[in-house]
């Protein structure tokens, strides 16, 4: 027995033995082993009866320590064997190691280690045991040989450390560090075995996809140098690292990935033939392309860039097809318009980022994807957070999402397009209402039609908001001052001509910017089946005059707008729209002081030509048509409760004289007026 010490500092032992790492250390030795050439490498891990990790032993059967060699080995760091030659002395492999520090790792596994090796040397066959302790970690005992005809080949043992680190050997990211090391080394040498913990280490049955690409940099203009670039794609979870290797894809150094590619687990190599002169230049050079790890590295990255932003197009497409093969896609057959393409380019986008959260059973697949559907339909502004919450993300899945959406901004086109789908669809609607004979008929004025367009108020202008809907003529001026910022007015109530108090139907309002100007629209709407004439044209004069003759209200910088809306109207009433002396559709113009009134004769053929007019860009790009069907569709879904009984399914029509006016015989819409003028 003889004592060797080891000449450093205790504590650069210490950091080199790197304890908070323990996979790594089995790593090094696993190296090691292959390095004696061993074609057989086997982990041990040896638990306690409370679960925790005990004793560490790797055994393989390589060409062992030497006794002539176990000095050199052991008495200083530095100074491998491995720097002279780049192949291992029986089986000419390619050497992974040479910086002679691969015995300090031991320490990180146990606070007692020990090498039993048994080796060919100058005397013959001999087994030597080498002991050291975390005591005196720089001391190492080495036996006497002895003589043993057992084979060649190194068993290391280390026990006696109580940490939860150790727990790392215990975990299945323990087999795929393993693996992704290895992978290219066992890809050389397939004769070789190495076995973790009763688990052999073959990254062939990992591998989802591999590809390789060509690579040449330059550093300061000098010669163009020529490298490779593998990338592995795997079916275990792994940490992604970019593996500096020589021409053979040996490892040399282990750098970060140092990109974004949410959704795929990969490592890469990159494969440079003067790579092995080059160890740790990356720990400088890493960033700098004045140096050539740092310039090789950014080449790499920047393919690694390309080559995932098309893999994540084909997992989607993959993903995809395959959902439609299991009928699961929420979707039937091909996009019809624009619109509905626009609206599965989002989900696929929303669903293929989160399909690992999406449970397996066919049956949780198709309501889960149903579910993802309705939020692009509806909610696609909201879409992080209820990704979220339905799948707790995690934060590569989140940053893919957020980064894809507001890159191509489909989450706002979609809620765009909805917008405009459903406009152009509630105009079918609308139209079908007031114009069927049947069902204008029995159309109720103010529980049907009035409470709809409450709803639907862009009808009247995109420039308006709803203040007040049926409302007295009190309320109305009441909610003006209030926007004007006058809280106190006369309690007398304002009247018409005939000393009635008026009731409006709706009152829109739109404050203009320049001159702290004001703009109120009074909308005043009739049954579909009341046919417009002096009655009603003096009703809503009466409200427009009540307002103008109003002293409280003359000299306010307000313009008044008042629409009487309806399907039909009289010939007089046509005529009067139609003066030379107004504009087209004006029925009465008053000014009083700063305030002034206009009187309006709408037809709902021509408010519902303006609207489509105004949607007419959107509805040729979306190539949306709504039929009679996804009309109704849509009342039953938005309106719900204040439709005719007529368009239920299975309701009969029943009118209600309480609640219309006088029905009258059917006509055709009226020709429509010219719109109103913007003010």
């Amino acid at each position: 027995m003889r004592r060797v010490h080891l000449e450093a500092a205790e504590d650069h032992v210490e950091r080199l033995a790197r304890e908070n790492d323990p996979v790594g250390a089995v790593k090094e030795l696993v190296w090691n082993a292959l390095d004696a050439d061993a074609t057989r490498v086997e982990v041990v891990v040896d638990l306690s009866d409370l679960g925790g990790v005990e004793k560490v032993i790797v055994i393989d059967n390589g060409s062992g320590i030497t006794p002539e060699g176990c000095d050199s080995a052991f008495e200083r760091i530095g100074g491998s064997w491995k720097k002279m030659t780049r192949r291992t002395p029986q089986l000419n492999r390619f050497l992974q190691g040479s910086a002679g520090q691969g015995r300090l790792r031991g320490y990180a596994l146990g606070d007692h280690i020990r090498w039993t090796t048994v080796a060919d040397g100058i005397d013959g066959r001999l087994r030597t045991t080498i002991r050291a302790s975390a005591t005196a970690r720089n001391d190492f005992e080495i036996s006497t040989p002895q003589p043993t005809d057992e084979p060649t080949g190194t068993r290391f043992e280390a026990w006696g450390r109580q940490s939860k680190r150790l727990d790392q050997l215990k975990a299945h990211k323990a087999v795929a560090q393993l693996t992704t090391e290895l992978a290219t080394y066992l890809a050389v040498y397939r004769d070789v075995e190495v076995i973790y913990d009763g688990q052999r280490i073959d990254p062939e049955k990992s591998i989802q996809r591999r590809d390789e690409y060509e690579l040449a940099f330059t550093v300061n203009g000098g010669p163009v140098q020529a490298a490779r670039l593998r990338v592995v794609e795997w079916s275990m979870k792994t940490d992604r690292e970019l593996h500096l290797c020589d021409a053979d894809g040996i490892t040399v150094d282990i750098t970060d990935v140092g990109i974004h590619a949410p959704g795929f687990t990969f490592t890469a190599y990159v494969l440079w033939e003067s790579m092995p002169e080059h160890q740790g230049d990356f720990l400088l050079g890493e960033g700098r392309l004045d140096s050539h790890v740092g310039a090789l590295i950014a080449t790499a990255r920047d393919r690694l860039r390309e080559h995932f932003k098309l893999r994540a197009v084909q997992q989607r497409r993959e993903v995809v097809q395959q959902w439609k093969e299991d009928g699961v896609y929420p979707y039937a057959g091909d996009a019809v318009t624009e619109t509905d393409a626009l609206e599965r380019e989002t989900f696929d986008l929303v669903a293929t980022t989160v399909h690992r959260q999406i449970p397996r059973t066919a049956r949780a697949q198709r309501t889960t994807l149903a579910l993802l559907r309705e939020a692009v339909r509806h909610q696609p502004d909201n879409m992080h957070d209820l990704l979220d919450e339905m799948f707790k993300l995690s934060a590569d899945d989140k940053e893919q999402l957020k980064t894809l959406l507001d890159r191509t901004s489909l989450a706002t086109v979609i809620k765009a397009s909805t917008s405009v789908s459903d406009r152009l669809t509630f105009l079918t609607a609308l139209a079908h209402m007031v114009f069927d004979p049947e069902i204008r008929r029995v159309l109720k004025e103010r529980s049907q039609l009035h409470k709809i367009l409450e709803n639907e108020v862009w009808v009247f202008g995109e420039r308006f908001n709803l203040l007040v809907s049926d409302r007295s003529l009190d309320a109305v001026l009441d909610r003006h001052l209030h926007a004007l910022g006058r809280e106190v007015r006369n309690q007398t109530p304002v009247r018409r001509l005939d000393g009635r108090a008026g009731i409006v139907d709706l009152m829109l309002s739109r404050a203009r910017k320049e001159h702290d100007r004001h703009q109120h629209l009074v909308v005043e709407l009739k049954a579909p089946q009341v046919i417009v004439g002096h009655k009603e044209i003096n009703q809503i004069e009466d409200y427009a005059l009540a307002v103008v003759t109003d002293p409280q209200f003359a000299e306010v910088r307000v313009e008044w707008d008042f629409w009487l809306v309806t399907t039909d109207m009289t010939e007089v009433a046509k005529a009067k729209a139609q003066s030379t002396d107004r504009p087209p559709g004006c029925i009465g113009q008053y000014q009083r002081g700063a305030a002034s009134v206009r009187v309006w004769l709408r037809s709902w053929a021509q408010i519902i030509d303006d609207c489509r007019d105004r949607l007419k860009y959107f509805r040729e790009q979306f190539a949306h048509d709504p039929t009679v069907e996804q009309a109704m569709e849509y009342l039953h879904a938005h309106h719900n409760g204040r439709i005719p009984d007529i368009l239920v399914p299975g309701l009969p029509a029943t009118p209600t004289s309480a609640d219309t006016t006088r029905p009258t015989p059917p006509t055709e819409p009226a020709a429509a007026a010219e719109p109103a003028p913007s003010s």
